[in-house]
């Protein structure tokens, strides 16, 4: 019974994702592509979520070299120092870890996905085990990993067009570039709903655009709204007649903006992404000629004359709509070359646009016209 017993334990292996030696084991479990900042906007970075379980009876000490990556040719690759400032995502650093313990950190490493590495552990830290050590290994194929950064683009654009545009998110309204896409205009097309490769490869999330839309619609609109009716010297637009104008602005500025979207960072629980909209600009609003139009047709009519301005921007409110398909696309020159960043946090599974930031505000009023 104690042979069997022996031959079992000794036949037992781990599993392709875990090592271990004497002192620890090492067990990879999962990896996500991310986005870090300042890095080169042009490579793969992946994110391995790295156990090490302290198996000895002493003290370990830790260090963020401990953890590298080798290609299939043996150059070493080290990790790629990521700083969260939401201190959500963690990676390994200088600590240490009592005996029995265990902890996961992140290391990320730029890859190529079609490549074959080796993760190795090799403790900085000389101590009394350092003598019986084993190098740990194990396999890393990047390829197993879905590339999901892409997703959170569509995430935004779905809550741009939601927000700031039609309030529909049917897909099909908004003119779009990313930087993937080498920033050349595309329509913003209802997915296809087959399966991908990357669907297939499981251990990949959906990404879920939450937060409180209809109210983050309703501040937009109110926002909008008040800017607008501020430009009137003469007439007091009613409520109505703003909602009536905002909607039919934002309607043609659905089909004929043009937004761009690239990534700043991206990681597991966070995400900053630049957004560069050109949107139909109301100071381009041919007011002269409108104004002159209304005069001609009514001189006669208004013996103050405050009742004939007041009457004519009632007509320039009114009127306004019918020039939206023909008027210049504008963005703020103010704004850097790359966009507006737009920061967003996982909550409960769901993306949520931080409306607090002061770009968020910079974005709002672009798709009011900037006025």
């Amino acid at each position: 019974m104690v042979a069997v017993l022996a031959l079992a334990a000794c036949g037992a292996k781990k599993a392709e994702n875990e090592a271990g030696n004497n002192e620890v084991d090492i067990k990879i479990k999962g990896g996500t592509y991310v986005v870090p900042r300042d890095e080169a906007s042009d490579s793969k970075y992946l994110a391995l979520k790295v156990e090490i379980k302290n198996k000895s009876n002493q003290k370990l000490n830790i260090s963020e070299g401990d953890v590298t990556l080798y290609d299939s040719e043996g150059e070493k690759i080290s990790a790629v120092n990521v700083y969260d400032s939401s201190d959500k995502f963690k990676t390994l650093g200088y600590e240490s870890l009592s005996k029995d313990k265990t902890l996961s950190r992140y290391t990320v490493f730029e890859v190529d996905p079609e490549e074959e590495y080796e993760l190795h552990y090799s403790p900085k830290f000389i101590d009394g085990l350092a003598k019986d050590r084993k190098e740990i290994e194990i396999k890393v194929k990047p390829s197993k990993f879905t590339d999901q950064t892409d997703d959170i683009v569509d995430v935004v654009k779905e809550y741009v067009n939601k927000v700031f545009l039609s309030g529909d998110a049917s897909g099909d309204a908004t003119n779009v570039a990313s930087a993937s896409s080498d920033k050349s205009v595309t329509l913003l097309a209802k997915k296809d709903k087959k399966k991908s490769k990357d669907d297939e490869k499981g251990g990949s999330d959906k990404f879920v655009l939450g937060g409180e839309l209809e109210k983050d619609r309703a501040a937009f609109v109110k926002k909008f709204g008040t800017e607008f009716a501020d430009k009137f010297s003469y007439y007091k637009p009613s409520d109505a007649e703003l909602r009536t104008f905002i909607e039919a602005y934002t309607k043609v500025n659905a089909k004929r903006a043009k937004v761009s979207y690239s990534i700043k960072e991206f990681l597991p629980e966070s995400a900053t992404i630049y957004v560069r909209p050109e949107t139909i600009g109301l100071e381009n609003i041919r007011t002269y000629d409108l104004v002159s139009k209304f005069a001609n047709e009514h001189r006669a009519e208004y013996s103050d004359y405050k009742d004939a301005y007041s009457a004519a921007e009632k007509y320039i409110l009114e009127q306004a709509p019918s020039q939206f398909d023909s008027l210049p696309l504008v963005t703020n020159k103010y704004m850097d070359s790359e966009g507006y960043e737009l920061k967003l946090v996982k909550k409960n599974k769901k993306w949520v646009v931080d409306t607090t930031e002061s770009n968020y505000d910079s974005l709002v009023r672009i798709f009011s016209g900037n006025i």
